[in-house]
């Protein structure tokens, strides 16, 4: 037994890109735009910037001058900035910082007293439940026969109301 293959191989033809007939990607005709823009964009903030620093040298001449009118509105706004302002804040933090320790165990008290108060609920609840007898729904009867066996004075007894007149 003679086995043959056959060997076949793909050929791809590659289109000549200066060939007749094949215009240029797109991006070839963008890219000249894209760096005429780059530069007039360049040369359009060096202009700005050499402007206003024309603008600008005058100011700074004037600048010392405009700090010494401005002095006593800027002292006066520090010490109302000062007194009416950072100072309340800093003796309000330092009250606060003092009173942290204070605020953390009263939380801590009423959360752990509230976890406590739930919990002891639920078991009393549950272990009086499990233990005493249950009361009937209609036990009317049972509660106007024990109130009329308990002595008069008794405080469990309910009392007729009165009403008092005033003449």
């Amino acid at each position: 037994m003679t086995s043959s293959s056959v060997h076949t191989t793909a050929s791809v033809a590659v289109a000549d890109p200066t060939a007749s007939g094949s215009s240029p990607p797109p991006i070839v005709k963008l890219l000249p735009i894209l760096l005429l823009i780059i530069k007039f964009s360049y040369r359009a903030i060096s202009l700005l910037a050499q402007a206003s620093s024309v603008i600008v040298a005058p100011l700074y001449l004037l600048w010392p001058l405009t700090l010494q009118v401005l002095s006593p509105i800027t002292i006066i706004l520090s010490v109302v900035l000062h007194a009416a302002v950072f100072t309340p804040c800093i003796v309000l933090y330092r009250i606060i910082a003092a009173l942290y320790p204070l605020y953390v165990f009263c939380t801590t008290a009423c959360l752990t007293g509230a976890v406590v108060g739930i919990f002891g609920r639920y078991i009393v609840v549950t272990v009086l439940g499990a233990f005493a007898p249950s009361k009937q729904p209609s036990s009317r009867r049972k509660t106007i026969q024990t109130q009329a066996s308990l002595p008069a004075n008794h405080p469990l007894r309910r009392r007729r109301r009165r009403s008092v007149r005033i003449q």
